[in-house]
């Protein structure tokens, strides 16, 4: 496992992270404290926890007690609705209970999501500062992959970003992810690994759990066949070793409940994209249909 700055933090995070939430899958503390357990072992020393998943947050702390707590980066998320209100006082309590669930001491990272900041008010924004200020969160950050997201990181409000980024990722994400780079925040890359371009083209029918439902057309499918086709490769380790080439992220973030998957993906960024795929891939993108590359 490599190592990079997180940002202007000055902590060293591993150049892969991992993103910890259930999506209604309810599972046990055990499950959770495996899992961690397991990519602490890969060398990933950072975790971004979803708020409001008590068991999760309890099979963190059992995984804590394992590691100093120095030695990790550990974010905590809260998700909106878009309709409730994220004011002063949800994320107070979401603070307050996630350091008490998690036994963190304290978040290296304190994230809404974009559809948490769609509703901000005021005095929320007013905490989220004053939580800064009071060492609960060393950073603020915003997650998310539409335009909000942009207007966010042009307020100068926030330390840290989380966007996607991938092979096919267009100009829009692009230029967010160079500006926020020109505004010295922290920058996370998500959702690397394209699912239409990263299921076997025998397997066109399913859709591997690590993978979103949602992805390339068709023609950019067939622009980027040569994705299954590179000797001692799987398609979702060369899109992953192409967003570590990104020099502005200072991790990769995925999710997965399974730790076959994490330990294999660890392996990528000690590998060098093969001769030449560097080229192919952006041949891809010039050969694909613009619609393909909006986001």
């Amino acid at each position: 496992m490599r190592y990079r700055p997180f940002g202007i933090s000055g902590k060293a995070v591993s150049a892969l992270s991992l993103l910890l939430r259930d999506h209604g899958k309810t599972q046990p503390a055990g499950a959770w404290r495996g899992l961690t357990v397991g990519a602490m072992e890969c060398g990933i020393n950072a975790f971004e926890l979803e708020a409001g998943v008590e068991a999760l947050a309890a099979g963190f702390r059992h995984a804590l007690e394992s590691v100093e707590r120095r030695l990790l980066f550990v974010a905590w998320r809260i998700c909106g609705d878009g309709r409730t209100p994220t004011d002063a006082r949800s994320i107070e309590a979401a603070v307050r209970m996630g350091l008490t669930q998690s036994g963190a001491g304290y978040f290296d990272l304190l994230t809404i999501d974009e559809a948490a900041y769609a509703t901000l008010t005021a005095e929320g924004a007013r905490m989220l500062d004053d939580v800064r200020a009071a060492g609960l969160a060393l950073q603020i950050g915003v997650a998310g992959t539409g335009d909000l997201v942009d207007q966010a990181v042009a307020t100068g409000a926030f330390d840290s970003l989380s966007s996607p980024f991938n092979l096919t990722s267009g100009w829009a994400i692009r230029r967010r992810i160079r500006e926020a780079a020109q505004r010295n925040m922290s920058i996370t890359g998500f959702d690397a690994f394209p699912p239409a371009l990263c299921r076997p083209p025998a397997q066109a029918g399913t859709r591997p759990s690590l993978f979103r439902r949602s992805g390339p057309t068709a023609a950019t499918v067939g622009a980027y066949g040569f994705l299954h086709e590179t000797r001692n490769w799987e398609a979702d380790e060369l899109c992953l070793a192409y967003a570590l080439t990104e020099p502005a992220l200072a991790c990769v973030q995925i999710e997965t409940h399974r730790t076959e998957v994490i330990e294999r993906l660890a392996a990528v960024p000690d590998r060098e994209l093969p001769t030449g795929l560097a080229a192919q891939i952006e041949m891809a993108r010039i050969d694909t249909p613009n619609d393909a590359h909006a986001g």
